[in-house]
């Protein structure tokens, strides 16, 4: 790494004339610092918990060659394992005639991620970054008939570190080739392949996983109109080892594919995802498994993210080895100020299973069906569905709101004891209601209210209970906001054992540069999703400080 760094740094020294050295520098600097000081909550057990994070990037341009670093402090780190030094360095080069390097960390997406796509997520401690190589070429050839190519080489290393069980690392050699062109201008076909070996823990024994990922994906334009579909096939040689005793294969795939239509005031888009990259018995599901969806992949969700406190509290966890649905989504706007959306989406699993041994030893077979390219709605499938409407309007230049209702309905089925599934059916309406008293001050307000029906409960009269969210803030353009947040739920089987929750949290922007966010009270807790990656994070009380400082 420091011999490729002094190459490119004397190959940009001594691009100008003899005796003569050109330099276009430029540099740039982010801190953020996180500390947080309270107590936590598991169940209603509380125990103290402390933090401290400190993220520091750096880049350095120096005539078109830049090189980055992170220098992380966290000890302790909020979620996660601790650390202390330079965790990310890379240099990038790129020329203008198309072609782009990086070596060190650095993250990637090919097309919609089905095959590859390696991202970091902080606040949920997820990150599967490489560490590595990546040679990147891109060009339009012709000027009549352009056509557009762009081709991918990466090589490199991931130590994935299980967000759930920080401890437990797993450990991938990838490679990987892909290539895009545009003969025609509506159409693009893009062709890739990923090649890894795994080292991955499984009940305390390494074991070995050797998996080839070929994708094919395609996307066409024309007028109003865009489609794009991606299919990529999973196959996993995993070798014996003492949990293995026999070398085994696994095989999957993944389908998705989307429509979009956009013309004046009106938008529509149809989402499909058919994910079997590991369908197994009911009995076999674990989220270490070798033979599942790796780390390295994660694919369109095809659900609607929800921005909902109380919405997201029971969200759908998408199930990436076994999932089969869809999401419709049309928006709608007759005026500049005023717009609707309509979203539904739709999900099970492919298959249900029967227990065939009747000697009290549980043997499951999967009863097939010819249409498990399409969701079931039956409650051995796991199914959940969810419809959002919402309507917003800028009723004046002081004055904007917008509400909103949901209704969500999914099922966590019971193999064993069917009739104790978990049942869950939510209706919440949101809504918010901003006003601008003048240019400098205003005041937003936002109220949930939600409904919701859980069939596993001690006693029926705790089948029923109803949750609410209230949010007043008042900001100073351009520099503070300050907001008090309260949350109450009639829940009688809260595993807390609380029924009220409040925050306060003030923000202070220095300078351009420079913003303190502050904030004392209680957080409720639940699982926090974002791009198909879901954690418990557990109910909190005390204080948080936050410090972004730009350079």
């Amino acid at each position: 790494m420091k011999k490729l760094l002094l190459f490119f740094i004397i190959l940009n020294f001594s691009s100008g004339t003899y005796g003569q050295i050109n330099l276009n520098v430029e540099a740039s600097v982010s801190n953020l610092l996180r500390y947080g000081s309270g107590y936590e909550y598991t169940g209603s057990l509380k125990n103290s918990k402390e933090y401290f994070e400190n993220l520091t990037d750096a880049r350095l341009n120096v005539n078109g060659v830049t090189f980055g670093m992170r220098y992380q402090i966290s000890q302790p780190r909020e979620y996660g394992n601790d650390f202390l030094g330079i965790d990310r360095r890379f240099v990038q080069y790129e020329h203008e005639s198309g072609i782009s390097f990086t070596a060190g960390d650095y993250w990637d997406i090919i097309s919609r991620g089905l095959s590859l796509n390696v991202f970091e997520d902080w606040g949920l401690a997820y990150d599967t970054g490489i560490d590595g190589v990546r040679i990147k070429y891109k060009n339009t050839f012709g000027k009549k008939n352009p056509v557009k190519f762009m081709a991918q080489l990466i090589g490199g290393n991931i130590d994935y570190s299980d967000y759930l069980l920080p401890e437990r690392i797993e450990k991938y050699r990838i490679r990987n080739a892909y290539g895009e062109i545009s003969p025609v201008k509506p159409l693009t076909i893009g062709l890739g392949y990923v090649y890894s070996t795994g080292d991955i823990p499984e009940e305390g024994s390494p074991t070995l996983v050797k998996t080839d990922l070929p994708e094919i994906n395609f996307k066409y334009n024309i007028a109003d109109f865009e489609f794009y579909a991606a299919y990529s096939h999973k196959t996993s040689l995993i070798s014996p080892n003492e949990v293995y005793t026999e070398p085994q294969t696994a095989k999957g795939d993944g389908l998705y594919s989307s429509v979009s239509y956009s013309h004046k005031n009106t938008g529509i888009t149809l989402e499909y995802k058919n994910y079997r990259y590991d369908i197994t018995l009911p009995d076999n599901r674990s989220n270490t498994r070798p033979s599942r969806m790796l780390p390295y992949q994660n694919p369109p969700t095809a659900k609607n993210e929800q921005l909902s406190t109380l919405m997201s509290r029971n969200p759908h966890v998408v199930d990436f080895n076994d999932e089969v649905g869809g999401m419709l989504d049309i928006v709608y706007s007759p005026t500049d100020k005023l717009s609707f959306e309509l979203n539904g989406s739709i999900a099970s699993r492919h298959y249900e299973y029967t227990d065939t041994n009747s000697s009290g030893i549980v043997s499951y077979e999967r009863v097939d069906r010819s249409d498990s390219y399409l969701p079931s709605l039956d409650d051995p499938f796991y199914p959940f569905w969810e419809i959002f409407f919402q309507g917003e309007n800028y009723a004046s230049d002081e004055l904007y709101y917008k509400a909103g209702i949901s209704t969500q309905n999914s099922v966590i089925y019971n193999q064993i004891y069917p009739d104790k599934s978990e049942k869950i059916i939510s209706t919440t309406f949101p809504f918010e209601i901003k006003y601008s008293f003048s240019k400098i001050y205003t005041v937003t307000f936002i109220g949930e209210q939600q409904w919701v029906y859980n069939s596993l409960r001690t006693n029926s009269t705790s089948f029923n209970y109803t949750n609410q969210f209230f949010s007043l803030s008042l900001s100073k353009s351009p520099d503070m906001t300050l907001t008090v947040n309260a949350e109450s739920t009639n829940d009688d089987e809260e595993p807390t054992g609380k029924n009220f929750w409040w925050l306060g949290e003030a923000t202070y922007k220095i300078n351009e540069s420079n913003s303190v966010l502050v904030s004392y009270g209680s957080e409720r807790g639940g699982l926090r999703c974002a791009n198909g990656i879901c954690r418990f994070v557990k109910p909190f009380e005390g204080f948080r400080l936050a410090v972004q400082t730009l350079f």
